[in-house]
């Protein structure tokens, strides 16, 4: 049984799917994607930023060999997207520090890497975005990552799980867990406020912000401390932008980015620890004078909060080391397990969008060979998706109506 329809959530159905096992279901308490796995920044991209830290060199090397797997798979949602990093003239990075980082992005990615970095004039700039104030930089390099419709990537993967064989259950919500002889009972609320009891030998439980409060209620002592790191978006009419901006926040060394998204430009996101409950995420207007004070400083019309269409919110539940900030915690996932009279109860913190499917093959390989049946991942083939789905265009489509709908 796996509790939470988010990527993760929808990855391991499908990966326990792809291995034959028949006998899985899904619960989630909403709608499959509704949480922050369709408020994400959209990119599918190894994680630049992250070679700050020499621990998630290997973090960075699997998320960009899952770019290209996620392009061959399902190459109408995940496409390249050129980015432009600027080399500020006051703080930032030094010129050699990026390029030695983009270098060693390339070295990472290997055959599986897409255009090599390059150096940019200002009039190549100008060709693929429009309206930076040049006197704030001292050059330009372009990259390589990719973009995605992260909604229809979530879907896409709960179909390909359902043509295997298997089921998920929407507006169902787990409320306590608790051993038992035969494994573990499951007591579930529905949208109607009908109460069911589901026996399962294992539990998967990816309800990400809400995965400690299943465990608080089943007096079940979280095996990791953990925090939600907030990430807000702001939606803009579309800039005409040909290319995504990566932006640098000297005063704090934070990153975000400028990017052409569904017909309009999004920015984003923010890294804020937040404390509040996850029912009751808004993008607070401290987040958004934020996002465009980092944003004027690249350019030359400012943007105004009146030129905001939409705003958008998420939260990555991490497991975290007291010591570290957020910006120092690894964006690498743990697996907490609880031990069961037979089989187990296992809890997900952090992961990538990126990396979805190798975190579901890892915790699939747990599973089966801990029920003594092992099958191989079969998830890398294509044979075991469904192919482009009829409500989904061979573009990245339009942003959601919920979010137009100036819904935070």
């Amino acid at each position: 049984l796996i509790l939470g329809g988010g990527i993760h959530g929808v990855g391991i159905m499908h990966d326990f799917a792809s291995r034959g096992w028949h006998d899985v279901h899904l619960l989630e308490k909403g709608h499959i994607g509704s949480g922050t796995s369709s408020r994400s920044t959209k990119l599918i991209h190894g994680g630049l930023r992250y070679l700050k830290n020499i621990r998630d060199f290997g973090l960075v090397a699997e998320a960009l060999r899952e770019r290209r797997t996620l392009m061959t798979l399902a190459g109408d949602l995940v496409k390249p997207i050129e980015l432009i990093f600027p080399v500020l003239q006051k703080g930032g990075m030094p010129g050699w520090m990026i390029k030695a980082g983009l270098t060693l992005y390339d070295v990472l990615a290997g055959r599986y890497g897409m255009s090599k970095h390059a150096k940019l004039s200002i009039a190549e700039v100008e060709q693929r975005i429009q309206g930076l104030d040049h006197s704030n930089f001292r050059g330009y390099y372009s990259f390589w990552d990719g973009q995605t419709d992260d909604l229809g990537l979530v879907k896409r993967v709960a179909r390909s799980a359902q043509k295997l064989g298997v089921q998920y259950s929407e507006g169902c919500m787990a409320t306590k867990v608790q051993r038992t002889d035969d494994g573990w009972l499951v007591k579930v609320k529905d949208s109607s406020g009908n109460d069911h009891n589901v026996s399962a030998l294992y539990v998967i439980n990816c309800a990400g912000p809400w995965a400690h409060v299943l465990l608080e209620n089943s007096q079940l002592q979280p095996t990791h401390r953990a925090i939600n790191n907030k990430g807000s978006h702001l939606l803009f009419e579309d800039r005409g932008l040909k290319a995504g901006l990566f932006l640098q926040s000297p005063e704090d060394e934070r990153i975000m980015f400028m990017l052409p998204w569904g017909g309009m430009t999004l920015v984003g996101t923010t890294e804020q620890l937040f404390e509040g409950s996850p029912d009751q995420l808004t993008v607070t207007e401290k987040e958004v004078d934020y996002m465009l004070s980092r944003c004027n400083g690249y350019l030359k019309t400012p943007l105004a909060k009146a030129d905001i269409k939409s705003t958008f919110a998420g939260l990555r539940w991490l497991a975290v080391d007291g010591s570290k900030s957020i910006t120092s915690t690894s964006r690498s996932y743990v697996a907490g397990e609880h031990a069961g009279r037979r089989g187990l109860m296992v809890t997900l913190y952090g992961g990538k969008l990126t990396t979805y499917r190798t975190l579901a093959q890892a915790v699939g390989d747990r599973i089966t060979k801990h029920f003594g049946e092992f099958k191989p991942s079969r998830t890398d083939d294509p044979g075991f998706w469904v192919g482009q789905m009829a409500n989904h265009s061979a573009e990245v489509p339009g942003v959601p109506e919920r979010f137009l709908a100036g819904q935070s």
